[in-house]
């Protein structure tokens, strides 16, 4: 993908949506015969997968990727599902839609935090995959007219006992148009493959070091403008006043205004909007802030930790125990407002 065209990137972004990448798609019996006469059609089970004619098996991940690696999990959990082989998987990041990609742990809120992506999708995900899984084993059956029970997947290959094969691809066109009604049961965990392996490559380490991956500041759409904040050296300071003349002068800027964070400006491209925000007087109302400095508000923790604080539970006889414990073993963390550096000495003593 060439991140600099902005036309294709509309055009995918559009695409996208219209493809169904934010639905979970079921065709109803009268579109049937449409579906299978479109031999391009994609194969899009439910809102987390989507499989090409090309085989290719993209993963819609609710989650977004910090470096902490939900893309692969993810994309593990449903490779497995689906017995894909690795190489056929790629990982996009859902659309904005709190219906169908809310973070559980969150409320009705799509988010990603906490360390909650795994453990708010896994059930979800393994029942998307098991759910394309039954459709794509339905599909060849139908096709060799044989029994389901005799068709497996191994590594993105659809098998049966008598010889016939298929890719993924191979298959989409009529697993799209399958009626097939659940549960679907995933996988026991002495059948799961990847789930656990710990020799995957991370699906987003080749495009991060290749420059092929797209980050936010990628992103140019037609007419886009790009929004800087000049923010206030206290938290929660206010701006008092400000001449928007000056940035309003650097060619470029379209607006200057105030938000709860400071004041925007609003320009044609980066670099504009950070001369727009240089060139900013602004005068902070900093009544109310904290007026102390990082040493100072250090110091005053270190006082307060050496007094003696609120007693929640008082059980049983703590010195009595240490006094009489085989052994004893403390580490003690301080931090230095001076230096601000820590020191952490630890001590054994046993007896």
């Amino acid at each position: 993908m060439n991140v600099n065209v902005s036309a294709s990137r509309r055009s995918f972004l559009k695409g996208s949506a219209a493809a169904g990448l934010v639905i979970a798609l079921r065709l109803p019996a009268s579109n049937a015969a449409a579906a299978a006469a479109d031999a391009q059609s994609e194969f899009i089970p439910n809102a987390f997968l989507r499989i090409a004619p090309d085989s290719t098996v993209t993963v819609i991940s609710k989650h977004i990727e910090f470096g902490q690696g939900p893309y692969t999990g993810i994309a593990t959990v449903l490779a497995d599902e689906i017995d894909a082989d690795w190489g056929q998987i790629k990982v996009e990041s859902a659309p904005a839609d709190a219906a169908k990609y809310f973070n559980s742990a969150f409320g009705k809120v799509q988010g990603t935090g906490g360390s909650t992506a795994m453990a708010n999708s896994w059930e979800q995900l393994r029942q998307a995959g098991a759910e394309a899984r039954a459709r794509l084993i339905a599909a060849a059956a139908k096709t060799w007219s044989v029994d389901p029970a005799s068709i497996t997947i191994e590594k993105g290959m659809v098998k049966d006992a008598v010889g016939h094969t298929a890719r993924f691809g191979e298959l989409v066109g009529l697993a799209q148009q399958i009626e097939l009604s659940g549960p679907f049961k995933p996988k026991e965990p002495d059948a799961w493959r990847l789930i656990g392996a710990n020799k995957l490559p991370k699906v987003d380490t080749v495009p991060k070091t290749n420059g092929t991956a797209m980050y936010t500041i990628d992103v140019k759409l037609p007419d886009m403008l790009t929004c800087v904040i000049a923010r206030p050296t206290r938290f929660a300071a206010k701006a008092q006043s400000f001449d928007p003349a000056p940035a309003l002068a650097v060619p470029g800027v379209k607006e200057v205004f105030v938000v709860a964070e400071g004041v925007a400006v609003l320009a044609d491209g980066f670099w504009a909007a950070k001369k727009g925000r240089d060139a900013l007087q602004i005068t902070w109302d900093e009544s109310g802030t904290e007026a102390r400095s990082s040493d100072a508000i250090v110091k005053d923790y270190l006082q307060l930790a050496s007094t003696q604080g609120a007693i929640a539970r008082n059980d049983g006889d703590t010195d009595k125990a240490l006094a009489g414990a085989t052994s004893r073993i403390w580490r003690t963390r301080l931090w230095s407002p001076t230096t601000a550096s820590l020191a952490a000495p630890a001590t054994a003593a046993s007896r």
